[in-house]
């Protein structure tokens, strides 16, 4: 090391200790004359010690690696589970308890077409018959509730069917009345009550273990907890079927009697392989508070709840239900590996007992907290939907305050930041510090995030192009990318900036080290200022877009706008000798760094994995860019601390082009946490005898296929319509399902059915009035099916279809008849019994010229999901020959297989 540059580091250790000595930093015309050895000082900005440069990088390391090591290990660990005999307490949960029940409900796969759901549902209802007579030891009422309700609906909340759609509904209702609650046929105490929604019906591929199979047994063990330690209010749960196919189950619950008495839900579900459980959604602040009071490791943030308001996330929840009929609630799931959501690997082997021990321990806590408050008897507060901000710290603790709150401390950090600006000008302008320097740090800081989004989008374009599924399978890889192309396109604009600097005030300035100890000093000090304003103008972004779309996910901006103040304020302001700007830093960057990594480390665990559902690539690396670039800028001053922006520039790019050679070459798909999800359907046609399978995934779907017998010999493939090309698909010819072979041999028909004749009137149907010269032509068609308790009828999408009435079912509310229903309708209808073997009535009516006019042509198609015991073969031809980083998914909807067949109407 040079003996100038041990003599700049005496410099500036002789600056910091003595605070009344006037900086040459900051001073403006009255610089020393240049003596005989000075060099030009943009000569000199590179000439900073590799030590100090080191020391800064490392110090910029070590506080991401402890803060991210910190929210790394909260987030990923986990509580022990409780045995019953350790859980005695109220707010004790036994995740050993509620193990047993998810044992009996993730044998096997049990959507809702299959015999496996039926043993379900019988399990449900003996378990709590027993837990009934625990109860009548103990003293405390449970009912067991009557669920007979036949929906007719035209809304599916998944919005992935539009067709009307008829559903008995199978739900098991239990309400444990609380000790001021009010029980059936009684006339005293409050009827309110809480509900507590899970659904025990599966996807048609998984095991449903913790979709949502440990929602349901919490909730039996929250039942069993209640029994021992009662509450003030009722709780309802209602443990629903039909989730997946459309959130059949809570839509017929809101036509049950007991509905009318909900005023708060707690809904438990599963959108990955286990984890902790985050509170991702909620309805108002009252119900957020009651969460944040849950006590060892919270899990919640407001993102959540706005990615869904934004539509990035391409799935629902019973949440959708129950606000659509004006009930407030929080939606609590897992996100964790989602990679196996929706697949084989949704089985308690892919699972863990701490997960449901810290579902348990959220859920029965929140339950506790709104059932033991007056919150559900107090209408004010019950139809407030007043948004809130909420997140916590790491899981240490929790933050929950109501938006309007939220937008009030950034009105006053508004006011305030330019108000703390203009005193650091003020009582700093005898050291040279003006408004003009502190505004053109400020353009330096725009320009900054400016140049690194374009850049991060120029990066998300061709990695989008080289390697779509980069941030499915490497999710750290790809954020690690952009964090340091982000620091890279940081670094040369803030050198760019402090070249303008020193060409502005003149070329040389002195001794060695007073020109060094200006770069490093002076610039990090005029830019912790400059850096109020940079976030500052971002709280005005987020202030307004906040405002007009009620959304709360840039509350860390609000302290980064705290914090920066605190920094310039040491910054400016004479700081006593031996103060130590190490550990300085690290506390004032500690808790928005903090926040920041927390965000983006959630988001790469939910988010990068929501690529196979459809969501695009280069919308998710923008995410992680963005994650990424708000966790650079706050080390701005940090890196001026270094005065080597040549040697940091090349460390930062260095890493930058390797970790990009990286991203282009890496495999994303394993076998372990990222198995590439193809989703399977298959279709026989009847009529023609032809099975043709559909497969669709997002990318290397050929590669796939190629290593399966049936699909490797002739395919035709493409972008997928549905997705509108966000998928792949490939249709080839697969085995004929066993039910059809079968059938052949033995003579009978899968889907037996029969027309009416027809009869033509004149009349009015609903609020559709049949214009004077046409006929209304009205046939009942009724047909049996074999092994399956849910059908469909399509129509083309011209036809003249006006009413769709199912034997046993009412006709929709009133009012239902809009363009888009009538659209509806006219496609056809989808219809589900709670039983097997029962015969379909429905009646179709439908405009016709005259009474000679040609039937109408329509598909009867009913669903198959049973596929364990080798009944679709084409199936388990696909299963048995995946290579081990692919993975079968279920998709949406029903229907693994489906049968067909050519009716006239």
């Amino acid at each position: 090391m040079s003996q100038n540059q041990n003599n700049s580091d005496d410099a500036l250790d002789r600056h910091l200790e003595d605070p009344t000595e006037e900086s040459p930093l900051l001073q403006s015309s009255r610089a020393s004359v240049p003596k005989p050895d000075s060099l030009p000082a943009t000569a000199l900005i590179n000439q900073g010690s590799w030590r100090r440069m080191a020391g800064v990088f490392l110090l910029m390391a070590i506080s991401y690696l402890v803060i991210g090591a910190i929210v790394s290990y909260k987030r990923l660990s986990l509580p022990a589970p409780k045995s019953v005999a350790d859980a005695v307490g109220p707010n004790d949960f036994s995740a050993e308890w509620a193990w047993q029940h998810l044992e009996q409900i993730a044998q096997k796969p049990h959507p809702i077409n299959s015999r496996e759901n039926i043993r379900i549902r019988e399990y449900l209802v003996q378990t709590v018959k027993e837990l009934q007579k625990e109860a009548q030891q103990l003293n405390q009422t449970i009912e067991l509730g009557v669920d007979d309700v036949h929906l007719t609906n035209t809304k599916n909340y998944l919005g992935n069917v539009s067709r009307l759609e008829f559903y008995e509904s199978s739900n098991v209702l239990v309400r444990v009345v609380g000790t001021e609650g009010r029980a059936e046929g009684s006339l005293t105490g409050h009827p309110e009550a809480v509900v507590v929604d899970a659904h025990y019906d599966s996807v048609l591929i998984g095991h449903g273990a913790t979709d949502d199979g440990i929602g349901v047994s919490v909730c039996l063990e929250m039942i069993r907890n209640l029994i021992h330690h009662p509450v003030k209010h009722n709780v309802i749960f209602n443990i629903n079927n039909g989730e997946e196919i459309g959130l059949y189950g809570a839509a017929a619950f809101m036509k049950h009697p007991w509905s009318k008495d909900v005023k708060a839900f707690v809904n438990l579900e599963g959108a990955g392989a286990g984890g902790r459980a985050l509170l991702f959604r909620a309805s108002n602040q009252a119900l957020a508070q009651a969460y944040s009071k849950v006590g060892n490791s919270p899990h919640a943030n407001v993102f959540g709840n706005d990615i869904f308001r934004l539509g990035l996330i391409k799935s629902g929840t019973d949440f959708s239900v129950y606000t659509d009929n004006n009930i407030p609630g929080v939606d609590i799931a897992f996100y964790s590996r989602r990679a196996f959501y929706h697949t084989l690997h949704d089985d308690i082997e892919h699972t863990s007992k701490g997960s449901v021990q810290h579902m348990g321990n959220t859920g029965l806590a929140t339950v506790r907290n709104i059932a033991d408050s007056d919150y559900l008897i107090k209408p004010k507060k019950i139809v407030s939907s007043e948004a809130s901000v909420y997140y916590d710290i790491a899981g240490f603790f929790m933050l929950t305050y109501s938006f309007n709150t939220y937008l009030t401390l950034n009105y006053n950090l508004l006011i305030i930041a330019p108000i703390f600006v203009a005193w650091a000008v003020i009582s700093s302008a005898k050291h040279g510090l003006t408004l003009g320097i502190v505004l053109r740090s400020y353009l330096s800081l725009i320009i900054s995030f400016v140049a690194a989004i374009i850049t991060s989008v120029i990066f998300a374009k061709i990695l989008d192009r080289i390697n779509p599924m980069l941030v499915y399978g490497e999710h750290w890889l790809g954020f690690m990318f952009f964090v340091f192309q982000c620091c890279t396109t940081i670094i040369c604009v803030q050198w760019a900036w402090v070249l303008l600097e020193l060409w502005l005030r003149g070329d040389s300035f002195g001794p060695l080290e007073i020109a060094l100890e200006r770069i490093r000093v002076d610039s990090e000090q005029v830019s912790n200022v400059g850096m109020v304003l940079f976030w500052w103008t971002l709280l005005i972004g987020a202030t307004v877009i906040g405002r007009s779309k009620e959304i709360g996910l840039f509350y860390f901006i609000s302290w980064f706008t705290v914090t920066s103040m605190i920094s310039a304020y040491f910054a400016v302001y004479p700081r006593r000798r031996g103060t130590s700007w190490t550990l300085a830093r690290l506390w004032i960057n500690f808790v928005p760094l903090m926040m920041v990594l927390d965000v983006a480390i959630t988001n790469m665990i939910a988010m990068g994995q929501t690529l196979v559902d459809g969501t695009p690539s280069f919308a998710i690396m923008a995410l992680f860019s963005l994650c990424a670039l708000n966790c650079v800028m706050p080390l701005i001053p940090t890196i001026h601390r270094s005065a080597n922006f040549r040697k940091m520039g090349q460390v930062s790019l260095f890493f930058s082009v390797v970790l990009l050679i990286s991203c282009c070459i890496v495999f994303p798909y394993s076998a372990q946490e990222a198995p590439n999800k193809l989703v399977w359907r298959q279709i026989h046609d009847l009529d023609k005898d032809t099975s043709y399978v559909t497969v669709k995934t997002v990318n290397n779907l050929e590669t796939v296929l190629d290593m399966v017998p049936a699909a490797a010999k002739k395919r035709k493939c493409g972008p997928d319509p549905v997705s509108n090309g966000a998928l792949d698909q490939c249709v080839y010819f697969g085995a004929t399902p066993k039910l059809v072979v079968d059938s052949k041999k033995a003579g009978f028909e899968i889907i037996k059915s029969k027309v009416s004749a027809p009869e033509h009137h004149k009349e009015v149907i609903g609020e559709a009035q049949v214009e004077a010269k046409q006929l209304l032509r009205k046939v009942h068609v009724k047909w049996t099916a074999v092994d399956s308790r849910l059908c469909a009828i399509q129509f083309p999408s011209n036809s003249s279809v006006v009413s769709l009435k199912l034997a046993g079912f009412d006709d929709p509310d009133e009012g239902y008849r809009t363009p888009q229903v009538d659209a509806a309708i006219r496609l056809g209808m989808t219809a589900f019994k709670r039983d097997y073997d029962q015969e379909y009535d429905l009646e179709v009516a439908y405009e016709v010229e005259n009474k000679d006019a040609p039937a109408l042509e329509g598909i009867l198609a009913c669903l198959y999901d049973e596929w364990d015991n080798e009944q679709i073969p084409a199936f388990t031809d696909m299963k048995n020959h995946l290579p081990p980083w692919a993975l079968l998914g279920g998709g949406k909807g029903p229907g693994l297989l489906t049968i067909q067949k050519r009716i006239l109407v």
